[in-house]
């Protein structure tokens, strides 16, 4: 196959090189000589504008100079003038000319005066005598009857006289005369301005005109200029023939309207001619232009050597992708002076060096992924694949075509909310994605999978994330759920699924109007089934009740084991209290129904006492104790009967709930809530390694108030965050006594979710510990995992927060709410609680497994294990062989006073 040009030059580097250096010399004289151009053109225009601009300025100079010699002359002139007047006036005077009373006779001879002096004064050539009131007494020359007539229509004496006639303009010089008996009057003299007086004003080089209308009425160059057009009203440089000229109007001579203008021209000489300072300008940039050639022309072309060899150099290391001899070469002539070039070709070297480890680690990079299970993909913002790893290929069990989306492999029910969340990110709403969602797999099995996204760096949006198989975790997830939340033995829901039903069945009923009703049911006299029969035979019997129970009932209905022979009825969407007595007397057939297991025949009734939403209570804890009460009072009834708690709504009982919550606050605020403290032993050992510092109450009328009453009221009063700050101060109070007598114990203190939110929590605790040099680490902060769950992304900072700070957190009552592994995952705990509800079950197969399972869990995360509720020694060895970490139960002790407990301590803690 013939080869293109371009592969020519790239195989043959000395052509290639030659088109190079010929390019770049071609560039360099076509922009040298267009700059050369540009340069030698504007400075020489810029040097004869700026010689042109110095001779203007001298003109002006020039002109300004003549101007003020003008002036000092006018000024010389007028000195003359007014003295030639007072002398005229003065020899009038002494000829005593008004010394007669004949005025006639005077007048005679002031004419006779004038007369013989008309060939001497010829600079007064006319003039007028004014009398006391300023009117025409006397008049002589030619221009005597024109002033005449000027005063007497009351004009004011002027400074000027123009003489339209003789085309004259006289300087008019007035000096007061004595007039004999009619008093003193005004000489008024006039003083032609003609050629010889601009003449004297005149100096070398200058003219001076007289202009009046356009026409020249006098000037310095005498009578050949008179009637000569000229302009006036213009100041500034102007030709006259070959002559340069500044010229100069005047006003200071004659400044009056209608009267001529003087007019000073000045002779302007100029040293050279614009032509022969453009040609000398031209001339130097043009030997300068050659000196840089000389000087820049060698340095230029070696630079565009060496920047060929540097472009020849990243081609073939572009074609060959390696570090060849050629490339070196090249690099090496780049790199020949230590100038920019240079350092150029230096960091190409250094970036084709990265270049080529980048590429070695993106190849053991691939290899990596090959042997992922987890897949690992890149897509488009719209859900296209651009990369896809073979993990992912092996996980979606697909082959990845050209143009296919990753929504095509999503079930149907995920895919809007990927979407959505793709969405999400491409906008910059999110910075990364986590979730799960099922697989669309060809072979049609559901795989579950866990997934990051985050965004990628491509221009147009992109999607980077990973995504492994979970489906083995999930299902063990969701069958630890479905235990943590129905009962092991009649599969029916149990406390915590009860309470959040209940949750929402209230607030259902908060918008529809409707009537909740909540039913605590106890079968009557079970314990003699279990006591004749034995324990299977009675956990057959509930099963078989339970049963029979539930499909009794509505679908919107629940059916819960409270616990033992308990079992709590919630039914929604009811509209009065009769259709709740119809569906409980459903119930009370069902139980009196006899039912046969094995040989023996079991008629069931039971006792319970039911609560109505909103009639009774506002909240689903109210709706759980008014029911419980109710039921209370249907047992000692006698037994076998329902009551209604509005029935005994007016009941003593009613009011001692009222008067412990009432008298509740006051004990918070009087400090009169106790800590009393329970152990913790080591599983293995049986010594106390810690303690769980609890709230206890005794009331003056009532005694001891159960927790179970009074905290939840706490928290429904808003008091829950002071009622903790006394169980917390009085507990490290403690604890810092019985580390001063040697036990350096831990502690474990309850925190609610009020005080968890609380902004200083953290610091408060901090500034606490300090006080007392208690160290953070030897104490446990208690959450249960519903106050946990249901912030999860504010409680997760929080407790970062307190981990960071030290604090060790333990996560209570764990697997009652609803946590995933993921988010355990997340959350920063150093120990979890198995709820006593598992511990009960611990010696039945299944409760033994969920056990397991959760010691599992905990053990994969790094955290320890706290069985609560442990009540013999049997079940303390079943959980320590099962692998937990600490116990705690009546078994090790019951919960004391701190005076009790630290005498415990003396023969029960641990010594390291």
């Amino acid at each position: 196959m013939p080869r293109s040009p371009l592969d020519a030059a790239l195989v043959s580097p000395s052509t290639w090189q030659d088109v190079a250096r010929h390019s770049l010399r071609r560039q360099l004289v076509a922009r040298f000589a267009l700059v050369f151009l540009i340069v030698t053109l504007s400075g020489s225009l810029l040097v004869l504008l700026g010689y042109q601009m110095q001779v203007q300025q001298a003109q002006r100079r020039s002109a300004d100079e003549a101007l003020r010699h003008l002036e000092r002359s006018y000024g010389a002139l007028q000195d003359t003038w007014l003295r030639n007047a007072e002398e005229v006036k003065s020899q009038i005077d002494f000829m005593r000319v008004f010394a007669q009373g004949d005025q006639a006779a005077n007048w005679l001879r002031l004419r006779a005066y004038f007369a013989a002096l008309e060939g001497k004064l010829d600079r007064f050539p006319s003039g007028v005598v004014l009398d006391d009131k300023g009117r025409v007494v006397f008049q002589y020359g030619p221009e005597g009857a024109v002033l005449r007539r000027h005063f007497s229509i009351g004009r004011p004496q002027p400074r000027w006289f123009y003489s339209a006639e003789h085309r004259t303009v006289f300087k008019v010089q007035s000096v007061p005369l004595w007039l004999g008996v009619q008093g003193t009057g005004q000489l008024v003299l006039l003083q032609p301005l003609d050629h010889g007086v601009l003449r004297q004003l005149s100096a070398a080089d200058i003219s001076l005109y007289l202009v009046h209308d356009g026409l020249v009425l006098a000037s310095s160059g005498g009578s050949q200029d008179f009637g000569r057009q000229l302009s006036v009203g213009y100041s500034g440089p102007i030709s006259d023939g070959e002559r340069q000229q500044e010229q100069r109007n005047l006003p200071l001579l004659v400044d009056e309207p209608g009267v001529p203008v003087l007019v000073l021209r000045q002779n302007v000489q100029q040293a050279l001619s614009p032509a022969l300072v453009l040609l000398g300008s031209f001339t130097l940039m043009s030997l300068l232009a050659a000196v840089l050639w000389l000087v820049l022309g060698r340095w230029a072309n070696a630079g565009a050597l060496r920047i060929a060899s540097l472009s020849r150099a990243t081609s073939l290391f572009a074609r060959e992708h390696a570090l060849s001899v050629p490339v070196e070469q090249a690099l090496a002539q780049a790199r020949s002076d230590p100038d920019e070039i240079g350092e150029a070709a230096e960091a190409s070297h250094t970036l084709m060096q990265s270049v080529l480890q980048h590429d070695e680690e993106h190849f053991a990079h691939l290899q990596t992924l090959d042997m992922l299970e987890e897949g690992v993909v890149e897509l488009a913002a719209d859900g296209r694949y651009l990369r896809a790893s073979p993990g992912w290929t092996r996980l979606a069990g697909i082959e990845v075509q050209p143009g296919a989306r990753i929504f095509e492999h999503i079930h149907l029910e995920d895919v809007e909310n990927l979407q959505m969340q793709f969405q999400q990110l491409d906008e910059g709403e999110k910075s990364s994605l986590s979730g799960r969602l099922r697989l669309r797999r060809p072979d049609a099995k559901e795989l579950w999978i866990e997934y990051r996204f985050i965004s990628g760096t491509r221009r147009g949006g992109s999607v980077r994330g990973v995504l492994r198989d979970i489906t083995q975790s999930y299902q063990l997830e969701k069958h630890v759920t479905h235990m943590a939340l129905h009962d092991a033995l009649t599969g029916l829901p149990n406390r915590v699924l009860l309470e959040d039903r209940c949750k929402m069945a209230v607030r259902s009923a908060e918008r529809s109007g409707l009537t909740v009703a909540l039913g605590f049911l106890d079968l009557d006299h079970f314990k003699h089934v279990n006591d004749q029969f034995g324990h299977k035979t009675g956990d057959e019997l509930l099963v078989a009740l339970s049963g029979a129970m539930r499909h009794c009932l509505r679908a919107g209905d629940t059916l819960a084991r409270w616990g033992g022979d308990e079992f709590v009825v919630l039914l929604t969407d009811l509209g009065s209290q009769a259709d709740a007595e119809e569906a409980i007397s459903k119930l009370a057939a069902v139980c009196q129904t006899p039912i046969r297991l094995g040989e023996a025949e079991f008629n069931a009734t039971f006792s319970m006492g039911v609560a109505l939403f909103p009639t009774d209570a506002k909240t689903v804890e109210t709706l759980l104790s008014q029911a419980d009460r109710a039921m209370f009072a249907a047992k000692q009834q006698g037994r076998n009967t329902v009551r209604f708690f509005s029935e005994i709504a007016q009941r003593d009982e009613d009011r001692k709930a009222l008067y412990i919550q009432n008298r509740l606050a006051t004990a918070i605020r009087e400090g009169k809530i106790q800590t009393w403290f329970q152990p913790i032993v080591d599983a293995r050992t049986r010594r106390v390694v810690s303690c769980e510092a609890l709230a206890r109450w005794q009331d003056e009328t009532y005694g001891w108030v159960s927790p179970a009453t009074f905290v939840p009221m706490a928290e429904n009063l808003g008091l829950i965050r002071e009622m903790g700050q006394q169980v917390w101060k009085q507990a490290i109070d403690n604890l810092h006594r019985w580390r001063q007598r040697g036990l350096d114990m831990r502690i474990s203190v309850n925190v609610s979710r009020r005080q968890l939110f609380t902004p200083t929590f953290t610091a408060d605790l901090l500034e606490d510990l300090d006080r007392l040099a208690i160290p953070v680490s030897v104490v446990d902060l208690e959450i249960t995992e519903s106050v946990a769950m249901e912030d999860a992304e504010h409680t997760e900072k929080r407790l970062a927060e307190l981990t960071e700070a030290g604090f060790g957190i333990a996560i209570d009552d764990f697997g009652t709410g609803f946590s995933s592994l993921s988010q355990l995952h997340d959350m920063p705990a150093s120990k979890i609680k198995i709820d006593i509800s598992f511990v009960r079950r611990a010696r039945t197969e299944q409760g033994s497994q969920l056990i397991q399972a959760v010691v599992k869990i905990a053990s994969a995360f790094g955290l320890q294990t706290v069985a609560e509720g442990v009540e013999s020694e049997d079940i303390a060895g079943v959980l320590a062989q099962q692998g937990v970490t600490l116990l705690q139960g009546y078994h090790f002790g019951k919960p004391m006073s701190a005076e009790d407990f630290g005498r415990y301590l003396v023969d029960n803690f641990s010594v390291a």
